[in-house]
């Protein structure tokens, strides 16, 4: 790529979205950025080559700064290495939420020469849908790149669109998810130091933990021992009268937490699994 770079022309940026500080927040709060997702990201990348047949799909989010690949197909994905946005093909599908579509580099002076159409990628076509909010806010692309030509017809172009709206709704699924679970565990955090003035999350972790089996890690027992919620009985433990209030306080389903298993330390795993169980 490198090579590539230092033997082509440079491409000219085009100005930046007017909603670009918008933008940039947007993408930050998504929190995606250096997370390895490609796993569940892959199958957009599939469905896309069965609509385009193109040899590379990626999924792209650009903050402002570089572009992160977050998942695809036919192309390496490393969540972790950006590419200087001003250097990529999709920052021109940033300024408008409607598809950036160049069937021939050849034949479009911005374009033809730069390092997209020599190796490492060799592409002739690119596709770029974006990743448009509600609010008008773009995230980035559902994008594509050919050896050759890339002529999409009407029904490709609406099932494109279709895909990079699906794409969009699970990023910011996960970002809802995620701002939900921090709710609620401060709010449950807010309940459980009621009980236990002193107390801390890997307490109330851990305090989950011993309701679904009754057991924990001995760091964590000796912990809620001193709390007053848990007390020991012969040779086990059993919830105090403080610790019986404080689940129902939880709003622990009857059922229990079904959390991790007891060989295993439950400090900051499971937590949608974990908040399932809570009513």
């Amino acid at each position: 790529m490198g090579l590539a770079i230092a033997t082509s022309r440079k491409i000219d940026p085009p100005a930046p979205p007017d909603n670009e500080e918008q933008r940039r927040v947007k993408v930050a709060q998504t929190g995606i950025v250096g997370q390895d997702l490609a796993s569940q990201f892959e199958i957009f990348g599939d469905v896309v080559r069965l609509i385009t047949s193109a040899d590379q799909v990626m999924i792209n989010i650009l903050d402002g700064e570089n572009m992160f690949t977050i998942g695809g197909c036919g192309v390496p994905v490393d969540p972790l290495m950006g590419l200087p946005q001003d250097m990529s093909m999709c920052q021109f599908a940033l300024t408008s939420p409607e598809p950036f579509l160049v069937p021939d580099m050849s034949k479009d002076a911005r374009f033809a020469g730069t390092p997209f159409t020599k190796p490492p990628i060799n592409a002739t076509a690119y596709v770029g849908f974006p990743l448009c909010t509600a609010e008008g806010v773009v995230l980035g692309t559902l994008c594509a790149m050919h050896t050759e030509p890339l002529h999409l017809s009407d029904e490709q172009v609406r099932l494109m669109r279709q895909l990079a709206k699906a794409v969009t709704d699970q990023i910011e699924y996960r970002a809802e998810q995620a701002n939900l679970t921090a709710s609620r565990i401060g709010a449950m955090l807010g309940r459980f130091l009621r009980f236990a003035p002193d107390g801390t999350i890997t307490e109330l972790m851990g305090f989950l933990d011993f309701c679904a089996q009754g057991t924990s890690t001995p760091e964590i027992l000796a912990m809620l021992a001193r709390e007053g919620v848990i007390t020991q009985r012969s040779d086990s433990w059993m919830l105090t009268q403080d610790g019986i209030d404080l689940k129902a306080e939880l709003g622990l389903a009857s059922e229990g937490y079904l959390g991790s298993q007891a060989r295993q330390t439950a400090v900051g795993g499971g937590l949608d699994d974990l908040l399932a169980q809570v009513e």
